[in-house]
């Protein structure tokens, strides 16, 4: 497995999400102020979530977030994460992501977890040529169809799930619209997941296998003239 840590200059990342859940904790529910104290320095931002009809707003995170919205935590009463929108690489977003666990653990001292897992939502622009998706151009991706069916796509929704040691990774890559409507990305998001036999003790390890399993599956997609222009050799 390819272990490198190169970090691309026009790397598609757009959000990175490491989330961890547990038995609903009313402690938790009951004093996000005394969470929110420990670091409002850093992160004074405050967004309350809105009722959703049919859903308990228990379950609903509150979102604390720095001003210029690079980093931010969610906090409900059964999961905790932390999500970063200016990614400068795995061993910032640990660093920060264990000191804001070691805050939170020590609060509401939660013993058990139910599920780990950690996010990786890739944004591609992309150009169709004529009315077809140049997947080809972005993403190793190889469909057995038969003969008399064309693979060229206008469009393709895909949905995997890979088995790694312990978890798994559900892969998603779909064609979008941008947020402006100005023009078309493929969305590839990996979410890795272990949901069995897992120690708080050991979220330091988790993080390291989750990145380790999800970054050799993102190598692997993509295809060499793409990461030439994510290391901005070529525009």
């Amino acid at each position: 497995m390819n272990s490198k840590k190169e970090i691309y200059e026009n790397a598609p990342l757009a959000e990175t999400v490491f989330e961890i859940r547990f038995p609903g904790e009313p402690v938790v529910e009951c004093s996000r102020d005394k969470f929110y104290e420990q670091i409002r320095d850093a992160y004074c931002k405050v967004l309350v979530p809105r009722s959703v009809e049919g859903k308990a707003m228990a379950f609903e995170p509150y979102k604390f977030e720095r001003e210029d919205g690079t980093y931010g935590a969610m906090l409900s009463i059964n999961k905790f994460a932390i999500y970063c929108k200016k990614y400068e690489g795995f061993d910032l977003f640990k660093k920060e992501t264990m000191r804001m666990l070691d805050i939170f653990r020590n609060l509401y001292k939660v013993k058990m977890l139910t599920r780990i897992g950690l996010r990786y939502i890739n944004i591609i622009p992309f150009t169709r040529e004529g009315e077809i998706i140049p997947f080809q151009n972005y993403l190793n991706i190889r469909i057995g169809l038969p003969e008399s069916i064309s693979t060229d796509f206008a469009n393709l929704n895909l949905i995997f799930v890979s088995k790694t040691e312990g978890g798994s990774i559900t892969t998603r890559i779909e064609p979008a619209i941008s947020l402006d409507g100005s023009y078309e990305i493929i969305i590839l998001d990996f979410d890795y997941a272990k949901e069995k036999d897992l120690s708080f003790d050991s979220i330091s390890q988790y993080l390291n296998e989750s990145h380790k399993h999800t970054k050799y599956l993102f190598e692997e997609l993509i295809t060499d003239g793409y990461k030439k222009v994510m290391r901005g050799e070529v525009v």
